[in-house]
């Protein structure tokens, strides 16, 4: 019977050929027999390129996502076809399966016949695939339509006045000539002009609005430039508000890329703030000027009338001080004068003004600092001390006032955590969005909690100190859990920090260090300035460092060895040997943020350390070395990208952990209770054993959820459970201060 079935199938098979062979010729047909497993073969390894291409592709557009891109359809038509192929080829496949386990040994030779040649077919069809996957570009692109915008202050710290209100319809009447490109703001510092060019800045996407003859501005983009301008940075930040990428694969692009891109908008407007000198901003930055462009104007801010004319500004506007009444206005609302009837209060009230010489950088924070005072006396004693205060040696003597009228609400902070905490502020970059947490690191290394035995209440310290430096006007509020120092404020900080001996603050603006900054307690500076640190350096007397910048550089262990007193050291984005610390047993508070880490076993040694940021930096490991760290109160490995793998039993040892940061960390594994990772990976049934564990966030496949699994004694915690975390938590850094759980259905 088997060779009955033969002969039916070779009999078919020949009759089907013989009508194939009247169009094509018969070797090709006899080869789609003849190679049906070498065309399967070729199939099958053609699909596993076609998975790996679509696979890869996809976390491409996962990761565009995730910076708020769009994605482009030819990407994802290419990946819709990717899928129905790949699902059209378990079809075939199983098919082909059937052939080969059924028919062993009588093959079907129709059957087989049809197969190879489909799989030829396919075989060609996903290498035209393949070749659109490598000819693609960029996968997203961002949305025109929901391109970064300023965050435009409008009102809620605008000091309305006669001369803000005549220099804002000057600028206004300059940006709606088609003649005009450039436009200079100048006054002195502290008197508003920032905030006058965001309020410019907001109005100018609106001039259609106020007047339909009008052309409103298609984009608007604000950057700070400051006395030490960094090109680079204020390139990338015209760029992000535009979608132009100032990197390609040929490195970075030039100025003049820049402004090929710049003409391509029919209409923006670039606000240029803080400029001490003049610049070119075609050579030094790529913004065309004049004919070269005439939709794209510039309002540059600046101290000095002189830059305005320098760089050939063809209108120039003075914002001036408020005047007598408008200052006793403002003074009044901020000290809440309307509620005294006490006139001997009223009077000195009068005279403190007077000495702020309409200043409001120095009004708002001298009035906050005297509200509530029903004392007579208080006020009067205010005035005394304004009245007997002489800072000659302040560079800008037109800023005396500020300055006074500052110190005056300095010394009116009573709490030595807020004054530290306003202090350590003024040790960032200039216009820098200063991390909240981090200030609550810093002040924890720094000892500044007496009585306080946990870093939750510490926290709470430093968020009422944050509270009151904003109320006071002393700090600028930037968004949740992030704030702003006022370029004058900044000024005054460090004039204050390093012109009192008890503090001992400031900042390195020159490189190398000399004898003079021996006796500081606090220092930081930015890699941008240098290409190296200098070695053999001591200071005995250092107990805060704050190293920053973008430009990622080497930093060498001896550059550390002259700081045997140091308790908070925080680093950015440079390569570093964690040996450069073993002896350092004052350390408290280590923050190495973006960091590329070497000899990442001695941690071990650091056992003074009671908070540890490794957040964003390049670590595959945390080595069982670090279970000796037996006083870490807080543990952050947050968007630790490359980290695959905690020790197993590693987690139980930190004993007196309260914190813990493991969100965005994508690689990380977990041991599961039935597979053989137990012997390799914590596992998370660990987290459970930690007794004063009580803040917590976490990203973890529902695959490693134990059994029974449960967390007790939490105060606050942000699970993501099977489900990636939304793109903007990277962006902006915040450890959760709430209870949120975010998962797929288990």
């Amino acid at each position: 019977m088997g060779c009955g079935f033969c002969q039916a199938a070779v009999s078919n098979s020949v009759g089907t050929l013989i009508v194939d062979c009247m169009i094509k010729p018969a070797g090709r047909q006899l080869d789609y027999v003849r190679r049906f497993h070498d065309n399967v073969e070729k199939l099958q390894e053609k699909m596993c390129d076609l998975e790996s291409a679509r696979d890869r592709q996809q976390r491409e557009i996962e990761d565009a996502e995730r910076q708020l891109l769009l994605i482009h359809k030819d990407v994802q038509n290419l990946q819709s076809k990717a899928g129905e192929t790949l699902s059209d080829m378990e079809t075939l496949e199983e098919e082909i399966q059937l052939n080969k386990r059924c028919l062993k040994w009588c093959p079907n030779w129709i059957w087989r016949y049809k197969l190879s040649k489909k799989a030829m077919k396919k075989t060609q069809d996903i290498s035209e695939l393949l070749e659109k996957f490598d000819r693609l570009g960029p996968v997203g692109y961002r949305d025109p339509t929901a391109l970064p915008t300023i965050d435009f202050l409008c009102s809620k710290e605008f000091v309305f006045s006669k001369s803000s209100e005549t220099a804002f319809y000057q600028i206004i009447e300059a940006l709606k000539d088609e003649n005009i490109n450039m436009i200079g703001l100048w006054g002195m510092g502290g008197v508003g002009k920032t905030t006058l060019a965001c309020e410019v800045g907001s109005l100018a996407k609106k001039l259609n609005l106020v007047d339909k003859k009008l052309n409103s501005f298609d984009k608007v983009v604000m950057t700070t430039v400051s006395q030490k301008p960094n090109f680079e940075r204020i390139q990338d930040q015209i760029t992000q508000y535009i979608g132009f990428d100032m990197k390609n694969d040929q490195g970075r692009r030039s100025e003049q890329e820049l402004q090929l891109r710049l003409k391509k908008e029919q209409r923006i407007l670039i606000i240029l703030d803080d400029i001490w000198k003049p610049i070119n901003l075609e050579k030094k930055i790529g913004i065309p000027i004049g004919d070269d462009h005439k939709g794209c104007k510039v309002l540059l801010t600046t101290r000095r009338k002189q830059v305005c004319q320098i760089m050939d500004c063809q209108t120039v506007v003075q914002l001036d001080c408020v005047d007598d009444a408008e200052a006793w206005t403002l003074f009044e609302e901020k000290a809440g004068l309307d509620d005294f009837s006490d006139d001997s209060i009223k009077t000195t009230a009068k005279k403190i003004v007077k000495k702020c010489g309409g200043l409001p950088i120095a009004i708002v924070p001298l009035a906050s600092a005297l509200k509530g005072k029903t004392n007579c006396y208080e006020w009067q004693a205010a005035y005394l001390r304004l009245e007997g205060r002489r800072l000659t040696e302040i560079e800008d003597v037109d800023e005396e006032n500020a300055y006074v009228c500052l110190e005056a609400s300095f010394d009116y902070l009573k709490d030595m955590v807020t004054k530290t905490c306003f202090l350590l502020c003024s040790l960032f970059p200039e216009d820098h969005e200063i991390y909240v947490e981090d200030l609550v690191g810093y002040a924890w290394g720094l000892e500044l909690f007496k009585g306080m035995d946990s870093i939750k209440d510490g926290r709470s310290k430093v968020l009422a100190s944050i509270e009151i430096l904003k109320n006071s006007g002393l700090l600028l509020d930037s968004g949740e859990m992030h704030v702003k120092m006022h370029d004058v404020v900044c000024q005054f900080a460090l004039w204050i920090a390093s012109s009192r001996k008890e503090i001992s603050f400031g900042t390195v603006e020159t490189l190398p260090m000399d004898e003079s900054l021996k006796h500081y307690t606090a220092i930081s500076f930015e890699a941008n300035q240098t290409d190296e640190l200098p070695k053999g350096v001591v200071f005995p007397n250092l107990k805060f460092l704050l190293h920053g910048g973008d430009r990622f550089m080497e930093t060498s262990s001896e550059f550390f060895e002259g700081m045997k007193a140091l308790q908070v050291c925080a680093l950015n984005n440079k390569l570093i040997s964690l040996a450069a610390f073993q002896f350092h047993m004052n350390l408290r508070t280590l923050c190495l943020i973006g960091c590329q880490l070497s000899d990442i076993s001695m941690l071990g040694k650091l056992k003074t350390l009671h908070i540890l940021s490794l957040r964003r930096s390049y670590i595959t490991e945390l080595p069982t070395e670090a279970g000796d760290l037996e006083n870490l109160r807080l543990l952050d490995l947050s968007y630790c990208d490359d980290l695959q793998r905690i020790a197993p039993n590693l987690i139980q040892k930190f004993s007196n952990l309260e914190e813990l940061y493991l969100h965005g960390c994508s690689s990380l594994e977990w041991a599961t209770e039935n597979t053989t990772q137990r012997e390799s990976y914590s596992s998370l049934s660990e987290l459970d054993l930690l007794p004063k564990l009580v803040v917590i966030s976490l990203d973890i496949s529902s695959k490693y959820l134990p059994d029974g699994f449960e967390f007790r004694r939490l105060l606050s915690f942000d699970f993501c459970i099977g489900i990636e975390r939304e793109a903007w938590f990277q962006e902006r850094e915040s450890y959760p201060i709430s209870r949120s759980l975010k998962s797929i259905s288990l």
